[in-house]
């Protein structure tokens, strides 16, 4: 069988977590490695072992491609996604899917029918899933409250290094880097939601911010309610000193299920408990704990490109977690509650 051949876009998350998990599946082969410059993209290629290096997304569309996969801030992922399935191509692009609704929804129209996937990872691990299926079955009865903590400092709060990730006029902001997994989590987990309520704070970004840049926000508290009568009320940061707290407690009409993870490990150190007895742990991993979520919808990926049809979660699922996104901080700008279709 011939290889599927993939171009990565992004020297981050692309270099460090799509291309060796790509590298990990037989059917693959990753041909060609984009970043902002063609030799900062060479020297990753070299180490990497990918064979073409490109100054940008317009020279890795030039290589012969089967598909690619996107790592690059939102501002850029949209225009980058839309000239790819422009030129025939299966497409995976990191979360967020754009910087706007407008933008992600118009990407989605464009992917329709075709092979297109966001990288929800949360809702590979296994422990995620054990929570989907128990819930599903009813383990717990009728969901009526979920309260979802998660606070951790990244690496550009604890460096004090302003970049994309603090900046609003990029697309940044603890909703586009931990809010953008919670909305999708919350509707795959609990169903449709129908009312929105945030409020935001951006103090911490404010700090370290250029001269008239737009600080993005780094605390949000969210308030869902659902189609089914559940409701989930969230605090997110990204600008928690100190902090590795990542805890779903989700009660039910016969129960409560717990989903924690205290780890250094975002990825790696999940258990679940239902009725307070530990029903699943997330397997240790070996190395980079990114990996082997990335990997699973990446394998799923690829088949679904080799024929040539959609797979979950696509880029719908992509722009409905923008068009939340953008209702959250909607909300917290005016004070009142975002009604949802």
């Amino acid at each position: 069988m011939n290889r599927l051949r993939i171009g990565v876009a992004g020297l981050g998350f692309g270099a460090s977590v799509h291309v060796p998990a790509l590298q990990q599946l037989p059917e693959v082969e990753v041909v060609a490695l984009a970043g902002s410059t063609r030799d900062r993209a060479a020297a990753a290629a070299q180490r990497l072992g990918v064979p073409v290096a490109c100054g940008g997304v317009e020279e890795l569309l030039r290589q012969p491609l089967d598909a690619v996969t996107l790592a690059l801030p939102p501002h850029l992922t949209a225009p980058a996604a839309t000239r790819a399935l422009q030129r025939g191509l299966a497409v995976l692009c990191e979360k967020p899917l754009a910087d706007s609704a407008a933008a992600a929804a118009d990407l989605a129209r464009l992917a329709e029918g075709r092979t297109s996937a966001v990288d929800f990872q949360f809702a590979e691990l296994a422990t995620f899933r054990a929570l989907k299926a128990a819930l599903d079955a009813g383990r717990i009865g009728a969901v009526r409250r979920c309260d979802v903590t998660w606070l951790v400092e990244s690496y550009a709060h604890r460096q004090r290094q302003w970049s994309w990730k603090l900046d609003a006029a990029r697309g940044g902001g603890v909703l586009t880097l931990l809010g953008a997994h919670l909305l999708y989590l919350a509707e795959w987990l609990l169903g449709p939601c129908i009312r929105l309520e945030a409020s935001c704070d951006r103090a911490a970004s404010i700090a370290i911010a250029p001269v008239g840049a737009e600080a993005a926000e780094d605390g949000v508290t969210l308030m869902l309610t659902g189609q089914g009568g559940w409701t989930l009320a969230a605090r997110l940061s990204n600008a928690a000193p100190g902090a590795h707290v990542h805890r779903w407690v989700i009660a039910g009409t016969s129960g409560r299920a717990v989903l924690a993870n205290a780890t250094s490990d975002y990825m790696a150190g999940f258990r679940l408990a239902l009725d307070g007895e530990v029903t699943a742990a997330e397997p240790a991993a070996t190395g980079d704990g990114r990996l082997p979520p990335f990997r699973s919808l990446a394998a799923r990926f690829v088949a679904a490109a080799r024929e040539g049809r959609p797979v979950a979660p696509d880029f719908a699922a992509g722009a409905r977690v923008q068009a939340l996104i953008e209702a959250a901080r909607r909300a917290a700008a005016t004070g009142a509650g975002v009604a949802l279709g």
